[in-house]
């Protein structure tokens, strides 16, 4: 595990600043559609991009970046076919503030500060690392997120939580397979493309 940390502290690096250009100042990373459900979400690589609903039920649904685009790819492709891993940031509607209390319990967030905020947050945005080998998840960091799609500043926190997916709740779980069998497929499509365009680059294994 350790030999891998590096990246993921780069990646973590590169989320924040791009979700938090200066200390105190807010960022648009979710633009509101109908119903308060994400019409665009702010990908890692800057990008405005339609979410994939990934996971759905009657407290709330979780979102992700369209990941076929070529920069997510390309973002993430190393990690992929060296370490079978992937970087990527959710985006989860809370449909209740008890929604949005349980959740921040089961991410080991039960203090009165964090769940006293659901009364005016709408939404959560997370970067994880997911290891389908190992089948688990590792949460970055995470912030809130306003109900006009703003990140809150002083509620991003980096707590690098590690979760099995045996361990994370039924609509997290099905999240994760279904961005999991949509990662994989993209990302085959995309390897293809990479040996295609240059042939005499041998894939390291």
């Amino acid at each position: 595990m350790a030999p891998h940390r590096r990246p993921y502290r780069i990646f973590q690096a590169v989320f924040l600043l791009l979700l938090l250009p200066s200390a105190g100042i807010s960022q648009q990373v979710i633009q509101r559609g109908p119903f308060g459900k994400p019409a665009q979400v702010l990908d890692e690589t800057q990008q405005w991009t339609i979410p994939l609903l990934v996971s759905s039920d009657r407290s709330l649904e979780i979102y992700i970046p369209d990941i076929s685009s070529s920069a997510w790819l390309s973002r993430n492709y190393s990690d992929f076919i060296n370490h079978g891993t992937y970087t990527l940031s959710t985006f989860t509607l809370y449909k209740t503030v008890e929604a949005c209390r349980a959740n921040q319990i089961r991410w080991g967030m039960s203090d009165n500060a964090h769940l006293d905020a659901c009364n005016d947050i709408k939404y959560r945005a997370r970067q994880i690392v997911v290891d389908p080998n190992q089948k688990s998840v590792q949460l970055l960091s995470a912030a809130m997120v306003d109900q006009d799609g703003q990140i809150v500043p002083e509620s991003v926190q980096e707590p690098s939580t590690f979760r099995t997916w045996d361990q994370l709740d039924p609509a997290t779980q099905q999240a994760i397979l279904k961005t999991n069998e949509l990662v994989t497929r993209q990302m085959k499509i995309y390897d293809a493309k990479v040996h295609n365009d240059h042939p005499s680059h041998g894939r390291n294994r």
